[in-house]
């Protein structure tokens, strides 16, 4: 532990007196989260590294993509330009470049590593974790509007109409004065192989998406008509929930690249699948589910009424209410590391006597399984199926309304849906 906070506190010496670089998105905050993460990892991983070699993760190679972009960098190529892929190393990719691009990133770390080029291994680990600390941002990178859309919803008062909302260059995202929370962070091993961790990286890299997402109108809010305060306070969380991931990365990186795997706690043999974000853009199905199709871990009734999720008389703590005709996809990438799905699937005990559904499973447009016509007082369904083999799994859930059903009647449960490794 002493050598651990001489190394911690010597990043935080050289960091604050170090010249500052134009960045993009995070700007500061890519230092301030590096930092965050580099300080919770295990005192193992920071002798192994040594500090030498994590002040520059921490200081030089925070954004080594940022001074490659437009080819200004040409040195840089080996670590910014991944060999047969093309991808923004900043922002979400489609899921089979950044499935493939995330496994070729841990394997330059461990082969670098492993050939005592630590110096070589940080500058990919750098450029693995600006990558997955971009989308984590309240910013371009994150918003699922652009900022022309934002500036119409939020108009901007007379004296501030020259900001840029989402960019960091002439705008706000990365202003103000933040830090992350001095809270005790352990971090997490991602997977027991680079498909397994290169999956879930990705999923997480969503998430961190999503959630940064919803800081976006509280920063804009409070930077327009407030003091800033709240704003600031926005960009903490989004920057502590971007430092843990970040930490999980680098984490994850070091124990692959020296098969420190064996003696770790890993629960990913099986994972709820209300744990992964839903690849859904907005549809609309008839009443009552008609504004959002599906609700998690809680179901509706017709008056639109909430209700715990249960199936005649067996409830559920996890799962999806949802409407009729609906499909839930899933994207995994990469798609050969669950080999089984299983599910309770029903009515809802609320749903009218005239509803009627089949249910089922489909994996890369294929029907895996189709459950027989269910009514409502119906025990529950139990699926159990397995998942074939790909690059990338899409995997969907269908909701299948039985001819002469009424709509508002179709009220279903897919209960504890899980993913499974065995």
């Amino acid at each position: 532990m002493r050598v651990r906070r001489l190394v911690v506190g010597l990043l935080l010496l050289i960091l604050c007196i170090s010249n500052a670089h134009p960045l993009w998105a995070w700007g500061k905050g890519h230092r301030l989260i590096r930092l965050w993460a580099v300080a919770r990892l295990p005192e193992w991983q920071t002798e192994l590294i040594g500090q030498d070699n994590l002040t520059r993760l921490c200081r030089d190679y925070t954004s080594l993509q940022d001074k490659h972009a437009g080819g200004k960098a040409p040195q840089l190529d080996a670590y910014c330009l991944v060999p047969g892929v093309r991808l923004s190393l900043h922002d979400v990719n489609p899921p089979t470049q950044s499935a493939t691009a995330m496994q070729w990133y841990l394997e330059q770390i461990a082969d670098n590593l492993q050939a005592g080029k630590t110096d070589e291994a940080m500058k990919f680990l750098g450029v693995l974790c600006h990558w997955n600390e971009d989308p984590g941002c309240p910013s371009a990178h994150s918003s699922p509007v652009t900022e022309l859309q934002l500036k119409t919803l939020l108009p901007p008062p007379k004296d501030k109409a020259r900001l840029n909302y989402l960019f960091g260059a002439g705008g706000f995202m990365d202003s103000g004065s933040y830090q992350l929370a001095e809270e005790k962070y352990t971090p997490r091993l991602l997977g027991r192989t680079r498909a397994e961790a290169a999956l879930r990286i990705y999923e997480h890299q969503k998430l961190l998406r999503h959630h940064a997402a919803a800081h976006i109108i509280p920063i804009v809010q409070d930077t327009m008509q407030g003091d800033g305060k709240k704003a600031d306070e926005h960009r903490a969380a989004a920057a502590l929930a971007n430092g843990r991931h970040t930490a999980d990365v680098i984490y994850t990186a070091i124990c692959l690249a020296t098969n420190h795997i064996d003696d770790q706690e890993f629960l990913f043999e099986e994972q709820p699948l209300t744990d992964w974000l839903p690849d859904f853009r907005g549809r609309m199905i008839p009443h009552p589910y008609y504004v959002k199709p599906f609700l998690l871990n809680q179901a509706m009734d017709a008056k639109r009424q909430l209700h715990p999720l249960q199936i005649d008389t067996t409830e559920y703590e996890t799962g999806y209410g949802m409407g009729t005709p609906f499909e839930l996809d899933f994207v995994l990438a990469p798609g050969n590391v669950f080999s089984r799905f299983t599910c309770d699937v029903g009515l809802h005990p609320t749903a009218g006597k005239n509803g009627v559904v089949l249910f089922a499973v489909e994996a890369n447009g294929k029907e895996l399984i189709r459950s027989k016509p269910v009514r409502v007082g119906d025990a529950p369904v139990k699926l159990d199926v397995p998942l074939p083999s790909s690059d990338v799994l899409k995997l969907s859930l269908k909701t299948i309304a039985a001819e002469g059903s009424e709509p508002s009647h179709n009220l279903t449960v897919w209960g504890k849906p899980m993913l499974k490794t065995e």
